[in-house]
């Protein structure tokens, strides 16, 4: 019986503009107001121990002085700092939420409170309190400059909502008051692009490159904006610009990736080699050129940056089963074995199915059966109108004699791939050996009806024959087999 393998496609390469331009993480204002009443000596020491770090003392002084004057605001300002500072975000919440509550037309109180919010995932209220900050900021005539936390605050809490548009609205107005502002240029110009208004990204990000030409970031966007509009060479040329005036290694390496995104064949690799050496750590380079070599039959060339790819995410799927289909092409299957099914604990969709299939070949070449079976039943279950999974079930069940197991499977991939004369001549061989000689017959001479050439599919036929006792055609069948240099049918013609 003739068993037969592919290797397993991969998946596709990884690009790194898979998230949008992150915003930083506002942190809450750290002066604490000035008194207006006679001093307090126990209000003192709490902001003494605050500004020494003695935070369990300074949350015990604040909370006495807050016991004796509920309405005493630098003591709720000193707690929610100390709370904050501790970790204990829902306490600091409060107390900002008091300061809210006892001067609501005050800056810092709403501010605090968005940046408590957004610590704690509360988006939609963080940015309801980013918002009242500003305004009351901004009409208290405060500087664009003290300002910009709660601009910037506002824009990452609207994005982390997924409202680009609003964003770019909050970050429009940011930007006609602090026009030069790189990191509101650049959160502008990805909300713009995001919210569908991809060209009046493009004056920000202008201004960004002329202030600092090697922005990795702000190429990328300008690039895919120009890619989207069909303007591939400029992309390039703007891409190229960047790359001659960024001296960081590190950033020249992302410049080249994303070079090596718009480029093909020779030069594409070319990208990826120079974007590795640069950086050695960048994975998603080094798994690229892997993958690259990968798909051109080059498994031991592509084994170098799989495996650089491989320690620094360890966990990532797509590179577990790349190095998988390299060791599988390498037959190596201890070792495929071993990615694939780390691969497949760790994929979804379309790539646990390829990761299973490749574990459930590897553990067959290894005579490992009931494991192949395991891994090759899931993937019929996750493809279930794939032939190969059903040829590869049945190959395994086959090799444990279970028969009818074999016989369902590979008439089910026939089924699914009926010119496929591999499915066909093992279907045979299972027939035989179940003892359905007549079906073996019928299946078998439909094969070499079809590919007169076929020396495993005259041999089975032959045996097919004999067992239906007509040796004289069995032994001509057998004759084909061995003319067509199949040397296990000579020894049944002497």
């Amino acid at each position: 019986m003739k068993r037969y393998w592919v290797t397993a496609c991969v998946a596709l390469s990884v690009g790194l503009a898979q998230q949008q331009t992150p915003s930083a993480q506002p942190q809450p204002e750290q002066t604490p107001p000035q008194q207006t009443q006679p001093a307090n000596p126990a209000l003192q020491k709490a902001q003494a121990d605050l500004e020494a770090n003695r935070l369990d003392d300074a949350v015990r002084g604040f909370e006495l002085v807050i016991a004796q004057d509920y309405s005493n605001y630098p003591a709720h300002f000193g707690l929610g700092l100390a709370l904050y500072r501790k970790g204990d975000l829902r306490g600091a919440r409060f107390e900002f939420q008091q300061l809210t509550v006892l001067a609501p037309e005050r800056y810092d109180g709403w501010f605090n409170l968005g940046v408590t919010l957004d610590r704690l995932g509360q988006d939609a209220e963080a940015s309801q309190a980013f918002a009242r900050a500003v305004q009351i900021g901004e009409q208290a005539g405060l500087t664009p400059a003290s300002l910009r936390p709660a601009y910037l605050g506002l824009a990452k809490a609207l994005r982390d909502q997924q409202k680009f548009a609003e964003a770019a609205m909050a970050l429009e107005n940011a930007a006609k008051k602090l026009p030069n502002d790189q990191e509101i240029n650049l959160q502008l110009a990805d909300s713009l692009t995001r919210s569908g208004r991809q060209l009046e990204a493009i004056p920000y990000l202008y201004k960004i490159l002329n202030g600092d030409r090697g922005n990795v970031t702000a190429t990328t966007l300008l690039v895919d904006i120009y890619v989207a509009q069909d303007l591939r060479d400029r992309a390039m040329r703007e891409l190229d610009r960047s790359l001659e005036a960024v001296q960081d290694s590190r950033q020249k390496a992302l410049l080249l990736f994303k070079k090596a995104e718009l480029s093909t064949g020779a030069a594409r690799e070319a990208a990826l080699r120079q974007a590795v050496q640069l950086d050695p750590k960048l994975w998603q380079a080094q798994f690229n050129l892997g993958l690259l070599r990968l798909q051109a039959a080059q498994a031991q060339q592509a084994l170098g940056p799989l495996q650089a790819a491989y320690s620094q995410v360890p966990e990532e799927p797509k590179v577990l089963l790349a190095l998988a289909s390299a060791y599988d092409q390498l037959k190596r299957p201890a070792d495929a074995a071993r990615f694939a099914a780390l691969a497949a604990r760790l994929s979804q969709g379309a790539d646990k199915f390829e990761a299973l299939m490749i574990q459930g070949k590897a553990a067959y070449q290894q005579g490992r059966h009931n494991e192949a079976q395991e891994a090759l039943a899931q993937a019929t279950q996750l493809k279930a109108d794939s032939a190969s999974a059903w040829l590869y079930l049945g190959l395994s069940q086959y090799a444990v004699k279970n028969y009818g197991g074999a016989i369902a499977s590979l008439e089910r991939a026939q089924s699914l791939d009926a010119n496929d004369a591999n499915v066909a001549v093992n279907l045979g061989a299972a027939y035989l050996a179940a003892g359905r000689y007549s079906d073996a017959e019928r299946v078998l001479r439909q094969v070499v009806n079809q590919d007169t050439r076929n020396a495993v599919a005259w041999y089975n036929l032959g045996w097919a024959l004999r067992s239906l006792a007509r040796e004289n055609e069995a032994k001509r069948a057998w004759q084909r087999s061995l003319e067509l240099g199949y040397e296990p049918a000579r020894a049944l013609l002497r």
